[in-house]
């Protein structure tokens, strides 16, 4: 791996920013600590060193200081090979550093979970990034490249063409801008897709689905919670794929009245009041940049149903600690890619575009996610 500074975390001073900052330290990745204002990624880096501890030595970052716009993000991007963006919501925010990627030749990762900024810049931006050979890949996050991960398990049969997945988390803790970002997807009336026999299909906003996961006694409740990028990825490749998140039974009926709120007070309102209004709403039910998350206590699980004309298969996978394993799964990727090991350019998950086997098993060895089945 090339000892140069060749990764920049954009937005890094966020709850997000950090995990990533983080977990490339650990795999002694240089790299650049980028936003817009210097102060607050000074105190930003200052919690990911305290963080690391004994292993600080490892840090090896460099503040940039940088407004949101293309032609001054470019100088700082032509310095580099991996642009992970951690600014969000989105599609409020994010299309100069898409479009300073593909211009300065990065590879561009981010973490959103907004389907409907997957499917926008797929379309804008896809055929560009695989000309170049780079790597477009939104959502290399827990939600969705986990079940990314596991449907490819699923999908090593050929045979099976329809996809089920539910997430599952114990004691989510959204940040605020995931709660911002969260909000604005739901609440979208074009998003929450849905692939039934290969067409996007919408489901409504404001519906929580009983589920049943495999290791639990009593139903849960679970939401659509923006639609989900698997069914994105997956167009063209299976004709029905559907996701639900049991995001946690202390988070639904806020959720759920968060949306009816807004579904209230929306009608009349242009596409930036509606984007105004979500983020005052998310706002209000936000209570700040939530503590580090932990293994044991946010545990998840995510189960992946699987059928063709002929069979049913299921697969569990066990991922714990989202939001850090959203840092982990950022840098590993930042990784391979810097090792060479890109298996796929253009717009693809992280379960596509690297061997999802081999990634598994690196998160299985580091402790987060379930071994694969023999």
């Amino acid at each position: 791996m090339s000892l140069g500074r060749k990764v920049i975390i954009y937005g890094a001073n966020g709850y997000t920013g950090k995990l990533v900052a983080e977990a490339l330290a650990n795999r002694q990745i240089p790299f650049y600590f980028a936003g817009r204002s210097k102060d607050k990624l000074e105190k930003a880096l200052d919690i990911v060193r305290e963080r690391l501890g004994a292993s600080a030595w490892k840090l090896d970052a460099e503040i940039v200081a940088v407004d949101n716009e293309v032609e001054k993000l470019l100088p700082v991007f032509k310095k580099c090979s991996v642009v992970i963006n951690v600014a969000g919501p989105f599609m409020q925010i994010a299309w100069p550093v898409v479009e300073a990627a593909l211009k300065a030749g990065c590879h561009y990762m981010d973490t959103t979970g907004e389907q409907d900024w997957v499917i926008a810049i797929a379309d804008k931006f896809g055929a560009g990034f695989e000309a170049k050979g780079l790597l477009m890949a939104p959502a290399t996050s827990f939600m969705w490249a986990a079940g990314a991960l596991a449907a490819e398990v699923v999908l090593e049969d050929p045979e099976i063409d329809s996809l089920d997945i539910l997430y599952q988390i114990d004691n989510g803790l959204p940040s605020e801008a995931s709660t911002k970002s969260f909000l604005r997807m739901v609440c979208n009336d074009t998003s929450q897709y849905y692939l039934e026999q290969n067409e996007y299909k919408a489901r409504p906003n404001d519906v929580a689905h009983d589920v049943f996961v495999p290791y639990r006694s009593a139903k849960l409740r679970a939401h659509p919670w923006g639609g989900a990028c698997e069914p994105v990825w997956l167009k063209g490749r299976v004709r029905n794929c559907k996701v639900l998140t049991a995001i946690g039974e202390h988070m639904i009926d806020p959720v759920i009245q968060a949306i009816r709120a807004f579904n209230a007070q929306a009608p009349g309102l242009d596409q930036a009041g509606r984007e105004a209004l979500t983020n005052a709403i998310g706002a209000q039910i936000s209570s700040g940049e939530p503590p580090k998350d932990h293994p044991d206590v946010q545990r998840g699980v995510i189960v992946v149903h699987g059928q063709s004309r002929t069979k049913t298969t299921s697969y569990v996978m066990n991922l714990s600690a989202a939001y850090t394993w959203t840092g982990e799964i950022s840098a590993e990727a930042a990784r391979l890619i810097l090792d060479g090991r890109l298996d796929k350019p253009g717009f693809q998950s992280v379960a596509t575009a690297f061997s999802h086997r081999e990634l598994i098993r690196t998160f299985n060895a580091l402790g987060y996610c379930s071994a694969l089945p023999n």
